[in-house]
């Protein structure tokens, strides 16, 4: 069956739900008031930009077994899933705006930064940076924080950049992203209004790292990405019916069976590499990661930077002048 959410229609006042309670409860459908922004928005739209905003997000795997004991309530490390540590330092600014409607301020913002963890209660957390003075420009916040992820599939991090004021903190920007869509390493995230608008040139410098629980550096894997190496692939063996006819025959079969099996694992490996250059968890098909990656292919003056061929049997791109390094890796990666 289905299970549908939507507010109350005695309401008035087109306020929104929390959108994260009725996901961890296992609801299909939760229907929100478009027009009111916030917080509740930047967790819905946050959340299918991990299939492309194109289709459904199927639910976490501990929710679809036939027998299952967990609980949307639960303040616990989950059982069966393996917690992870999510490192997010949070090193600089750029080209922070002023807020909208601080007319009778100054001119210039006094950025901080929060990171919180949306998901179950187990997970729910927040840290605050430091307030840089009088710098949108380029403020220097270099500070780091660690939270615990015990239920990966249903975690959301969102950035907040606030300006102090005395008066009251006035909100600048907002980036909201699934913990599965994270990419490690040293990252651009970009800033959104608190309607949904890309702010121009406006975006945080942070270095994300993903370890799990045991600690030790190791990377966590999610689903598809745990890519198996060819000297530990499970190739078909063939059983000798002492029928040495039979026999040549089949042993002449094993060397093209290994070589489809490369193939198979090849292509398993590119899929995945593919989904995750275009920002993607490994449950999005390739109709989702080619509208995901689609914008990144017009250049500043809308001029086409990648081209896709459609006169052979099989699609291929065809990169038009100098492109971004990370475009590259993409058309590279989906020729493969």
């Amino acid at each position: 069956f289905l299970a549908r959410v939507f507010p109350s229609p005695m309401r008035i006042d087109s306020s929104n739900m929390n959108p994260q309670d009725f996901w961890n409860c296992g609801c299909q459908i939760v229907a929100m008031n478009f027009q009111t922004p916030g917080l509740m928005m930047d967790l819905n739209i946050g959340w299918f930009r991990q299939n492309g905003n194109c289709g459904y997000v199927l639910r976490p795997a501990i929710m679809r077994e036939e027998v299952s004991f967990f609980s949307a309530n639960t303040k616990d490390p989950v059982p069966g899933v393996s917690p992870q540590l999510l490192h997010i330092k949070i090193i600089s600014g750029q080209n922070f705006p002023k807020p909208k409607g601080s007319g009778a301020k100054g001119d210039v913002v006094d950025p901080y930064v929060y990171v919180e963890i949306h998901g179950i209660p187990a997970d729910c957390a927040e840290q605050r940076t430091k307030t840089v003075h009088q710098n949108g420009d380029a403020p220097i916040f270099d500070e780091s924080f660690e939270f615990q992820i015990n239920l990966p599939e249903l975690a959301m991090v969102r950035f907040v950049v606030l300006d102090d004021d005395y008066i009251g903190d006035e909100f600048i920007g907002q980036y909201t992203i699934p913990f599965e869509c994270l990419q490690t390493g040293y990252r651009h995230v970009p800033l959104q209004s608190l309607t949904g608008e890309v702010l121009a040139h406006a975006s945080l410098f942070v270095h994300v790292a993903i370890t799990n629980r045991r600690g030790g550096g190791k990377p966590h894997k999610r689903g598809l990405s745990v890519r198996k190496g060819k000297k530990s692939r499970e190739y078909a063996s063939l059983r000798t019916l002492w029928i040495k006819t039979v026999d040549e025959v089949f042993k002449n079969a094993q060397p093209p069976i290994r070589d489809a099996t490369d193939l198979r694992e090849n292509m398993q490996n590119a899929v995945v590499s593919f989904k995750e250059l275009c920002g993607l968890s490994s449950v999005a098909n390739l109709m989702q990661c080619m509208l995901a990656v689609s914008p990144r292919f017009l250049g500043p003056d809308n001029t086409p930077l990648v081209v896709l061929n459609l006169s052979e049997q099989y699609p291929t791109m065809e990169l038009q002048g100098i492109v971004p390094e990370v475009l590259k890796k993409i058309v590279t990666t989906y020729d493969m």
